[in-house]
């Protein structure tokens, strides 16, 4: 997401300068344009906005996820654990080959089916779920590069989701990545496939345990304020 919020602030920068065009941001924030007929003269005003604004803007990404937090019990298939007023929760989920698919729901509405992968940074929706979600992103947007838990290096899109759940653990406008996931199995008949991964910057902001003999996900809060 920091790569996200540093392309916000070049593009802001550069709107307006027809002479400048920004065209990739490596991993350390250096910028990369292409300069027109006249675009050496716009640099050092484009130098000195993007230094103000990249600090803004990596600061306020910073701070857009909302805490995570354990909600009410809601009446459902998977009532929240009582063993400390909202402070855990329990799912049940599927494991395929020493997989784990846990039951997840976005925006309180969309449910949907993630592969837990406790080697990657950071949550993943297909494009197909982000098309049910109504937040795709349109081919000609600004795409960023990201490294999978493979090590394999990646072209993805970048949306923030108004809430994301597993069970009654919550957090409210959380980033994402857009990326086509291969099926968990190649070759399998029928192809079993995740609408997502479920990455450590969701699961890291809980205690995680995963019991393989009840088929049960628990993630519990510790950093609750002492009432």
């Amino acid at each position: 997401m920091r790569r996200g919020a540093l392309w916000a602030a070049a593009t802001e920068c550069a709107s307006g300068k027809a002479s400048l065009k920004v065209e990739r941001i490596d991993n350390d924030g250096r910028v990369h344009v292409t300069l027109f007929q006249g675009g050496q003269q716009d640099v050092p005003a484009f130098n000195a906005c993007y230094q103000q604004k990249a600090h803004e803007k990596v600061a306020e990404a910073e701070q857009a996820g909302s805490p995570a937090r354990i909600v009410e019990s809601r009446s459902g298939p998977e009532p929240s654990l009582v063993r400390s007023p909202a402070r855990v929760t329990a799912v049940t989920i599927r494991t395929v080959h020493n997989k784990f698919l846990v039951p997840v729901v976005l925006n309180d509405t969309q449910t949907a089916t993630f592969l837990l992968d406790t080697g990657a940074n950071t949550t993943v929706i297909t494009p197909s779920l982000a098309r049910r979600l109504g937040v795709e992103r349109l081919p000609d947007e600004p795409k960023t590069k990201a490294r999978m838990a493979s090590g394999q290096e990646v072209e993805v899109s970048l949306i923030r989701v108004k809430a994301i759940g597993v069970g009654s653990a919550r957090i409210e406008n959380f980033g994402v990545l857009v990326y086509d996931l291969p099926p968990l199995l190649p070759g399998a008949t029928p192809a079993i496939t995740a609408d997502g991964l479920l990455g450590t910057d969701f699961i890291g902001r809980f205690t995680m345990t995963v019991d393989r003999r009840a088929g049960k996900l628990i993630l519990q809060l510790d950093d609750l304020p002492v009432r």
